[in-house]
């Protein structure tokens, strides 16, 4: 057989080579581009210059972009959005700990920002500092300049620029988005209307081969690592990509979401923050940003076929179910399992995130409608995967059932616990103010620490957890802002010293053991 002809296209980053990029080198490295039909050039963004434009301009076929996308299309650009890798956004202005400790205090400080992080300047508008109220430097592009104290506080990757800080020892704080309810898409493939046009069968291609290698790389985060050592940059060391693959994995939630999924919904909602912010006008339109690798032809006389074939399944199924009445009972107990089974968590029996996402909306619009406090609990497993590493996975989701018995036994009538994904669990405590939510959660801390599991061989193991407060209306009325500003306290909690309780902020500050 001839060798197949490869399609030549450029894909434009956003950054240096780097693990962020990791599912691209896996997909050229792999061969998954070359099954497809493509030869790919990957393209380091040159300091100054946006991924978007350069794609726009035609200097490359494909670009990974962010949150920003939905800003573009909001204006009338024909961007259009292929696959999102990371579900939460790691953009963080990062400041030293001896300067700020809230963002407030980075007014009239000398912060670093990229002209194209609108997601930054969105969350600094809800906070009430404008970029007026800052001193802007150039972005160097280098954390020695926090580090030396040339500036103040400077916008980088919470999977990134944290590593360095860490190494050299420097207190700092890292201030999300989050914690305003704005919680965008992170790192997101993109295309043009024009690339769609040529060929949707192509691109759809170039997006499916992209998915494989990220499946890879989420898999093999050694091997991508080493290969890029060998092919890409030495500018990270093997350790520092290390890091930058585990904080993306939390970031792209693998074990909850498929890579690549997004949402029409998250998107109009991340349109709606820029619109109440005023960069986009309240009238505007995102139809088109989501590509759809089965748009309909002109040609409909498949779909009439389909329906057809439908209707007669249905009428099939009609037919059936009238003769065969006495077996109705038995399917509707099985419809009634099913449905269990898909909003529990089957290693625990807590209700999982899928549930979470509806429940703790509608609790949140009836406490709103009714007039009483929501809190929020995310609790974490201290140094969970070191557990594992130590004892095995069987000894791990020992310790996970013992905490979702742990939480079952504290929980009132009316309350819920989750296990929200990995080691992470949420309780949602309707009609119970910040300070007993805080109480309640440091009693459940207290009891975890003290249980002790006997596993095979007559082993004992403990566990310690962190968990993170926050309530409604105090901390917001939305699921997105409760939310981020209790998993803001875990994360503080967690950098205190773990085994304890962090309430968020402008509250009490925190339970210890």
């Amino acid at each position: 057989m001839p060798a197949q002809a490869q399609e030549q296209v450029a894909l434009q980053l956003k950054w240096k080579h780097q693990f962020q990029f990791a599912g691209y080198y896996a997909a050229a490295e792999k061969g998954f581009y070359r099954e497809a039909g493509f030869s790919v050039v990957l393209i380091e963004a040159a300091e100054g210059t946006d991924p978007i434009d350069e794609v726009l301009a035609g200097r490359a076929q494909y670009g990974v972009g962010a949150s920003e996308l939905a800003l573009r299309r909001g204006q009338g650009q024909p961007i259009v959005v292929l696959a999102v890798v990371l579900q939460h956004s790691p953009l963080v202005l990062l400041a030293r700990g001896d300067r700020a400790q809230s963002v407030h205090e980075l007014a009239g400080k000398r912060v670093m920002l990229m002209p194209h992080e609108t997601e930054l300047y969105a969350y600094l508008a809800r906070e009430g500092l404008p970029r007026g109220r800052l001193v802007e430097v150039p972005h160097s592009f280098n954390a020695g300049d926090l580090i030396k104290g040339k500036v103040d506080a400077v916008s980088g990757y919470s999977t990134d620029e944290p590593f360095a800080l860490r190494r050299a020892g420097l207190a700092y704080s890292a201030f999300s988005p989050r914690a305003s309810g704005i919680d965008f898409y992170g790192d997101t493939l993109f295309t043009t209307e024009a690339q769609i046009r040529s060929d949707r069968s192509r691109v759809d291609a170039f997006r499916r081969a992209s998915l494989r290698g990220w499946q890879y790389a989420t898999d093999n985060p050694g091997e991508i690592a080493d290969l890029i050592l060998a092919r890409y940059s030495q500018r990270h060391t093997r350790e520092h990509l290390l890091f930058e693959a585990r904080e993306m994995h939390r970031l792209m939630q693998p074990q909850l979401i498929e890579i690549g999924h997004n949402n029409s919904g998250r998107w109009r909602h991340i349109s709606g923050v820029y619109a109440e912010l005023g960069m986009l006008p309240a009238e505007h339109s995102l139809d088109g940003l989501i590509f759809d690798p089965g748009a309909p032809q002109a040609n409909l006389t498949w779909l009439y076929r389909g329906l057809a074939a439908a209707l007669a399944a249905l009428l099939a199924i009609a037919a059936f179910a009238w003769h065969q009445r006495g077996q109705l009972a038995e399917i509707r107990a099985l419809k009634t399992r099913l449905e269990e089974q898909a909003i529990r968590d089957p290693l625990t029996n807590l209700y999982n995130r899928r549930y979470l996402d509806d429940a703790l909306e509608r609790e949140l619009v009836r406490a709103g409608r009714e007039g009483y406090p929501v809190s929020l609990v995310i609790a974490d497993i201290d140094r969970f995967k070191a557990l594992n590493d130590a004892h095995g996975h069987p000894a791990g989701d020992a310790v996970l059932q013992s905490l979702a018995r742990t939480l079952r036994e504290q929980v009132r009538a009316g309350d819920l616990a989750c296990r929200w994904g990995g080691e992470e669990f949420v309780l949602v405590l309707p009609n119970m103010p910040l300070a007993a939510a805080a109480a309640r959660a440091d009693v459940l801390r207290a009891r975890f620490a003290a249980a002790v599991l006997i596993i095979s061989g007559g082993r004992k193991i403990s566990a310690t957890l962190s968990a993170g407060v926050a309530a409604s209306p105090v901390h917001g009325v939305s699921p997105a802002a409760l939310v981020a500003n209790a998993d803001a306290a875990l994360y503080r909690a967690k950098r205190e010293g773990r085994d304890r309780v962090c309430v968020a902020s402008g509250s009490p500050d925190r339970l210890t053991a």
